[in-house]
C-alpha cells in the first residue's frame, strides 16, 4: 500500500499476513513480443507467382496494473494527514519523500521495529501505542486481499509467458523457411531454379504458418483472460485505496485525540 508525492516512489506492500510489506508488487508485466517480420518476394512476370507465407497474429498484451492511488490533500484540508509512515519488524508501508528519511533512521534506533510516523497541521508525531498500531494494521487489512489477487494474476501472466516462449521458436523456423523459398525465388525470377518447386514448397511452408497462428491465437487468448483478471485487480485497488484512506485518517485523527500521539520536533 503506497501513497508518495512522486508515483516513482510510491510503491509499498503488505506481505507476511499481517505484517506491512514495503513494496506492493509489481510485475511490471511487459509485453511479449513475437519474433516475426513480413516476408514478401517479387516472381517474375512470365512465371507463376509463389503463394505468401500468411501474416502471424499480433503477440500479446500484458496487463499493466494499477498503482494504490495516492491520497489527495486540499490545500484547504491543513488537518489531512499528507505523509506517514507503519513499521512493523523489517516491513514499512506509508507515504513519504526521500527527505523524511534519515528521520527514519533515528527513529527506528529510538522506537525499535514497532512505531509509526505521521504529519498533520504541518507538525511530525510519533505513534508507539499497540492498540494504536494495531489499529493502523487493521486500517491496511483492504491491501492484503489486493496483493494475494495480483499475486494470482502474475502467476497467470508468467504461464502465458511460458506458453509465448514455446511459440517463439515455432514462428522463427517458419521465418527460415520463408526466406530459404524467397531465396529460390529470386533465382526463378533470374531465370533459373524451379517455379514449381518453389511453389509446392511455399504450400508447405504456409500450412506451417497457420498451425503457428493457431498456436499464437490459443495465447492470445488466454492472456486476454489475464488481462480481465488484471483489469478486476485494478478496481479493487482503487476501491482499496479509498476505503485505506479514510480508516488512516480516522486512526490518525483518534491518536491526537487520545494523546497517543506525541509530537516530536
Amino acid at each position: 500500500m503506497a501513497r508518495y508525492g512522486r508515483t516513482a516512489d510510491r510503491i509499498h506492500r503488505i506481505s507476511d499476513g499481517a505484517a506491512i510489506s514495503p513494496s506492493l508488487a509489481r510485475l511490471g508485466l511487459a509485453a511479449i513480443l513475437l519474433l516475426t517480420l513480413p516476408v514478401v518476394f517479387l516472381a517474375a512476370a512470365q512465371a507463376p507467382v509463389a503463394p505468401t507465407a500468411p501474416a502471424p497474429p499480433a503477440a500479446p498484451q500484458a496487463p499493466q496494473a494499477s498503482p494504490p492511488q495516492a491520497p489527495q490533500t486540499p490545500a484547504h484540508d491543513t488537518a489531512k494527514v499528507t505523509r506517514y509512515l507503519i513499521v512493523s519488524g523489517d516491513s514499512s508501508s506509508g507515504s513519504w519523500d526521500s527527505r523524511d528519511e534519515p528521520r527514519f533512521r533515528e527513529w527506528r534506533s529510538k522506537y525499535g521495529s514497532h512505531y509509526a510516523w505521521f504529519r498533520q497541521d504541518g507538525r511530525d508525531y510519533i505513534v508507539t501505542d499497540e492498540q494504536t498500531l494495531a489499529e493502523l494494521q487493521h486500517a491496511m487489512a483492504p491491501q492484503l486481499e489486493v496483493n494475494r489477487r495480483e499475486g494470482e494474476v502474475n502467476r497467470h501472466q508468467a504461464e502465458v509467458t511460458r506458453l509465448q516462449e514455446g511459440v517463439n521458436p515455432q514462428q522463427a523456423d517458419v521465418n527460415r523457411a520463408q526466406a530459404e523459398v524467397n531465396r529460390q525465388q529470386g533465382l526463378v525470377n533470374r531465370g533459373a531454379g524451379d517455379q514449381d518447386r518453389v511453389n509446392q514448397v511455399q504450400e508447405e511452408v504456409n500450412g506451417r504458418q497457420h498451425a503457428v497462428n493457431a498456436e499464437q491465437d490459443k495465447v492470445n487468448q488466454r492472456q486476454a483472460v489475464v488481462n480481465k483478471e488484471q483489469g478486476e485487480v485494478n478496481r479493487m485497488q482503487t476501491r482499496a485505496s479509498a476505503e485505506i484512506d479514510k480508516a488512516l485518517q480516522a486512526v490518525f485523527d483518534s491518536a491526537r485525540r487520545r494523546g497517543t500521539a506525541h509530537e516530536v520536533h
